[in-house]
């Protein structure tokens, strides 16, 4: 058998994670949170069970069982046992625990890390196994884990028959322009790839530009980067989404995909123009976060969808010891991405992110930015989330129509809710395991892509 040790209740979510991973793989694992998962009666004797009958002691490390008397106990208890078995303590660390801050009983032995991903950590444990030849036993499968998980969590379980308003992070848009406009451009070849620098967002499609903006709010712009515009017209912006154009070809699928970019693009900019900061993702596209004092004591108050008042803060800071023992002091910054859906709904998608910085400097390291990100945020909750979310919108609103008012041109507007679209259900949800709460924390990185995103919408339906 595996035995997994751990520190109850604070590190259940990782361990209950693992030991129904490690039981889908089809070895025989242990803990007190899964007990019966394949048949095996409950160890009443845990001497006698790690002296007979267990092949490794898995030791989830972390802040809390490196110093938690009772995980301690089960660690020294392994560790007399360790003496006549090879590598029978296996130590996982799980958050950033300093290395020198490690108990002495795991001193010496090197540890996985699952600080950083728990997906990499699980991959090097199986290897170990293997390696160790760890025998799987044939009552523990993929079916034995899903009986198991229906007998603790049916379906049914915490559902009430009472109705229950669910909030989105859908932002719809209030006013929309009827018209946007297309720009020959001289001096264009095919293969240019300039990087124009104008004041409203403008897509690009061969020869033309497609912008909101007239000609004369360009013009300007555009002779001091030597180009000229040859001609210009007005294009209904329903008629060019529903079905392209003939001159230049643009397919209404390609017509859709520019009026999206248009409008994230604006409100990039939009969002610049209030303070915040664009942080880009490996995946090419940005967020934008709050840097320190651009919102009033860096908390934004706001009104939610039930017109209660309330209040977030937007940065925050946490002290963090370092390997030498000095503590520094590591502020968070709340930040927010869109992508655009303007077919068949038209509205923003508002996601979440959170970027770090020390003495005023981003961390320029994706992977620190991830670490730090695991470790601040695991404790934000659903309404932490949201709670931000509704915070920053509200911060990017105006405050006599509490809708965003994005510049388009300098006389056209996108207008964007600053309340999200709400939803009502006929069931509501009671959650009877707390542990489950814990919110998943969003991606660091999704690539977007405008064009894959359209296709989905369309193609699905």
């Amino acid at each position: 058998m595996l035995f997994v040790s751990h520190a109850n209740p604070e590190d259940n979510l990782f361990t209950r994670w693992l030991s129904l991973r490690l039981a889908r793989e089809g070895y025989p694992v242990w803990c007190d949170l899964t007990k019966l998962l394949g048949g095996e009666d409950f160890w009443r004797d845990v001497e006698a069970a790690m002296r007979d009958r267990t092949a490794k002691f898995i030791f989830v490390l972390s802040k809390t069982s490196n110093q938690k008397q009772g995980t301690l106990d089960e660690l020294s208890l392994a560790r007399r046992i360790g003496k006549q078995i090879s590598d029978f303590i296996i130590p996982l660390r799980i958050d950033d625990l300093p290395t020198e801050a490690i108990n002495i009983e795991l001193h010496r032995l090197a540890f996985i890390d699952f600080s950083k991903s728990w997906v990499a950590g699980y991959g090097q444990l199986i290897e170990a196994l293997e390696k160790a030849g760890v025998k799987k036993d044939a009552r523990f499968t993929p079916d034995a884990v899903t009986r198991w998980w229906q007998t603790n969590y049916p379906a049914t379980a915490g559902v009430k028959k009472t109705p229950e308003r669910c909030l989105s992070n859908w932002f719809e848009f209030s006013k929309i322009p009827q018209h946007l406009r297309l720009h020959s451009i001289d001096e264009f070849k095919a293969d240019d790839k300039l990087e124009l620098k104008l004041p409203f967002a403008v897509c690009r499609c061969d020869r033309y530009l497609i912008t909101f903006a007239t000609a004369d709010e360009l013009k300007p712009h555009l002779e001091e980067q030597g180009l000229h515009i040859g001609n210009s017209v007005e294009l209904e912006l329903a008629k060019f989404s529903d079905n392209g154009l003939e001159h230049p070809h643009i397919e209404r699928r390609e017509a859709r995909n520019f009026i999206s970019v248009l409008f994230r693009e604006s409100f990039e900019r939009f969002a610049v123009s209030k303070g915040l900061l664009a942080y880009e993702l490996s995946g090419g596209s940005c967020f934008y976060w709050f840097p320190k004092d651009v919102a009033v004591n860096d908390k934004v108050s706001f009104v939610n969808t039930s017109g209660e008042k309330g209040w977030r803060s937007v940065v925050g800071y946490k002290s963090v010891k370092s390997t030498i023992g000095e503590t520094r002091i590591r502020n968070w910054h709340f930040g927010v991405r869109v992508k655009t859906y303007a077919w068949p709904f038209s509205g923003f998608a508002v996601k979440p992110h959170v970027a770090f910085t020390e003495n005023g400097t981003l961390y320029d390291s994706k992977a620190r930015q991830h670490s730090a990100r695991r470790s601040q945020c695991k404790s934000w909750y659903n309404d932490d989330w949201l709670d931000r979310l509704l915070a920053t919108m509200t911060f990017l609103a105006d405050p006599s129509s509490r809708d965003l008012l994005i510049p388009l041109s300098a006389n056209e507007t996108l207008a964007v809710r600053s309340l999200p679209i709400a939803f009502e259900s006929p069931v509501s949800f009671e959650v009877l395991d707390k542990e489950a709460q814990a919110e998943v924390i969003p991606p660091d990185d999704e690539p977007e892509d405008e064009e894959d995103e359209e296709n989905d919408v369309e193609d699905a339906l």
